[in-house]
């Protein structure tokens, strides 16, 4: 296991460890150097999950978009990550909706409404029942208000239905073919000395473009949230990649990062939390919503105003896209969380 502070320390280490123990292998076209055996990867201050390292260049706005569309359940790219990194159309197999995103995976998954008995094995291609929704963010946080101790809260992104097989109307049936295939599979929350410990199993993971860029940061904050909504303290991260790897012209920004010291970059302000809290999922919801209006106001300039919501992690996330928005002529405040002011240079 390897075991980091925060997310700085981790991709610096990993980066470490690729150039250190990494084997070439090419795949689907591409040349690549991945480490020969599945990483688990403990962080002990999921809280820090920003990425201050310069030379990184890291999109500061991606991840809060992507983390709210996510929470939104949207698959649609337009709808925001696509406004905050050009290019991710092109992980979608019709240049719009990412078929394997995981915002509708957590809080809208479709499978069959029945459990499956089967003995007779020509019978396992025959089913009945009725389709269901199923919203998993809400599963956890019932399954941790019914047994705080549950070792079943845990939310399923990988979909055989929807990822493995194409039918035809005939039946037949082939692999299927996208570009667009869940790379998280699943997500667990469980408690652990008193304090809320997640982890996120991940098929294959790239260094740069997915653990580093989004992956951390969007599943620490959901596991903030959670805890929040449960009253429980954030505990440690775990971050299980069975395939941690780099593409071959990653290697120079790889090297350049391995280059530097894990010990440069600790947590300067520990385990910092948002205060105020998130009494129900039904008003987590409603800020989500709030929050996804005035993102459009604001990104359209149609809103240069802060109005504040009432709950300091939702007036962060606004302050964030105000944030984009670089031309506003009305002051910003600063951030209820330190580790937003260093990330944004704010006093």
């Amino acid at each position: 296991m390897y075991k980091f502070e925060n997310l700085n320390q981790t991709l610096i280490g990993m980066c470490q460890e690729l150039t250190r123990v990494g084997v070439p292998r090419d795949v689907r076209g591409f040349s690549t150097v991945e480490i020969p055996h599945p990483v688990m990867i403990e962080i002990s201050n999921p809280t820090d999950r920003y990425i201050t390292i310069p030379q990184r260049k890291w999109n500061k706005y991606l991840p809060w978009a992507e983390s709210l569309w996510i929470a939104l359940g949207l698959n649609d790219v337009d709808e925001l990550p696509g406004k905050y990194c050009k290019g991710l159309h092109k992980y979608a197999d019709n240049g719009k909706f990412w078929r394997a995103g995981y915002g509708p995976r957590i809080r809208s998954y479709t499978g069959l409404g029945t459990d499956i008995c089967i003995s007779n094995p020509l019978h396992r291609g025959v089913w009945s029942g009725f389709v269901r929704n199923i919203d998993q963010l809400e599963y956890v946080i019932l399954a941790l208000k019914r047994d705080i101790n549950t070792r079943q809260a845990i939310i399923e992104i990988g979909d055989p239905v929807k990822d493995d097989f194409t039918y035809t109307l005939n039946g037949a049936y082939e692999i299927k073919q996208t570009v667009d295939y869940p790379c998280t599979r699943s997500v667990q929350f469980m408690m652990v000395d008193g304090a809320l410990n997640s982890t996120v199993y991940i098929r294959s993971n790239d260094i740069l473009y997915g653990m580093s860029a989004v992956n951390i940061t969007n599943f620490t904050l959901m596991q903030e949230y959670v805890a929040n909504i449960m009253n429980v303290p954030v505990g440690k991260y775990y971050h299980v990649a069975n395939n941690l790897h780099m593409y071959d012209n990653q290697r120079d920004a790889v090297n350049e990062l391995a280059a530097m010291n894990v010990a440069d970059y600790p947590s300067r302000h520990g385990r910092w939390t948002y205060p105020s809290r998130i009494p129900t999922l039904e008003k987590f919801d409603q800020l989500c919503l709030q929050l996804y209006h005035a993102e459009k106001l604001i990104y359209n300039g149609e809103c240069d105003e802060f109005i504040a919501t009432g709950n300091d992690l939702f007036d962060d996330w606004t302050k964030v896209f105000l944030h984009h928005r670089t031309e506003t002529s009305v002051p910003i405040p600063a951030f209820a969380n330190p580790y937003l002011n260093d990330l944004f240079n704010v006093q």
